[in-house]
């Protein structure tokens, strides 16, 4: 039986009366494709966080951020390979702010790194703090989700435990990152984008606790997206569809030393990163919650 309450007709999303108010300053600038500011808080004050950093995707995201000035925590299990990559990071972001008249503080840092695992959700709500500590006069207005664990083989094969490890590394982890930087999201404004797999939307064969685990990880995005989107964060899933191009990819495929795959065979994630910064700079007026990216000679 339908009540009242759940009837479709009846919640205040349909009934949108905000659209009956009328606003008379005039639209701000749209600017140039790339030039717009993150949304969230102002640069200055812009933390953008990054758990699963390695040296491809995670990274990428982190310089991306970091080339356009933005002060960056960049968080992996293991903190020692973290720490060179977070000077570089900072040196790259200070000379964007020099460039371009923005000051930066004498004794500022605009990147750290922090050790969190994600198969321990203990660790990554104590990131998170440490982070906020860390910078106590700026706020985490970015928050990029890029940890997952994979394991495949034969269905009959897979054990209880590689499935729990899956479940863990996508839909526990990442829903303690999202209720931890949530708060801070909320305060002004800002991003949390998730990284998704051809696994998020389609069950392949050899897979299945994979699958189980990023698509779980999807359909908790779009709740988070639809309760906190008029809370002013935009949540936005982004599914990787191939192979990232990796020393690991070219090792595992016999490829030549010093080589690399060919374009359109592959994605690179130098090119992937541009992504995530297009879609933590789009305007309330027009969000993307899901983004697909794949080579083009990939099979879909």
């Amino acid at each position: 039986m339908t009540t009242k309450k759940d009837d479709p007709k009846s919640s205040p999303r349909r009934n949108r009366t905000d659209l009956l108010t009328p606003e008379f300053t005039p639209h701000p600038p749209v600017q140039p494709l790339g030039l717009d500011l993150l949304h969230g808080p102002p640069l200055a004050e812009h933390i953008v966080v990054i758990l699963g950093v390695g040296p491809g995707l995670g990274l990428a995201i982190a310089q991306v951020f970091a080339s356009r000035g933005y002060t960056t925590a960049i968080l992996s299990r293991s903190k020692d390979r973290l720490s060179k990559w977070a000077d570089e990071l900072h040196s790259t972001a200070a000379a964007f702010r020099t460039q371009h008249g923005i000051e930066v503080k004498s004794g500022e840092r605009l990147s750290g790194a922090f050790a969190c695992d994600a198969m321990d959700n203990s660790a990554i709500t104590s990131a998170i703090d440490q982070v906020a500590q860390f910078w106590p006069d700026k706020t985490i207005g970015s928050a990029c989700y890029n940890a997952s664990v994979r394991k495949r083989g034969p269905f009959l094969e897979q054990s209880l435990d590689q499935i729990q490890q899956g479940v863990q590394g996508s839909i526990l982890a990442g829903f303690t990152f999202a209720q931890s930087v949530l708060p801070h999201l909320t305060r002004v404004g800002g991003n949390l984008l998730v990284t998704g797999a051809t696994s998020s939307t389609r069950g392949r064969e050899g897979f299945a606790g994979f699958a189980a685990s990023k698509s779980g990880l999807r359909a908790m995005c779009q709740s988070i997206a639809r309760e906190f989107g008029p809370q002013n964060v935009h949540v936005t899933h982004v599914i990787v569809d191939g192979l990232i191009e990796s020393e690991t990819a070219l090792e595992f495929l016999g490829m030549p030393k010093g080589s690399r795959f060919k374009d359109g065979t592959v994605l690179v994630p130098a090119q992937m990163a541009k992504s995530w910064l297009f879609l933590a700079q789009q305007h309330r007026s027009g969000w993307t919650f899901e983004m697909d990216l794949r080579p083009a000679r990939e099979h879909w």
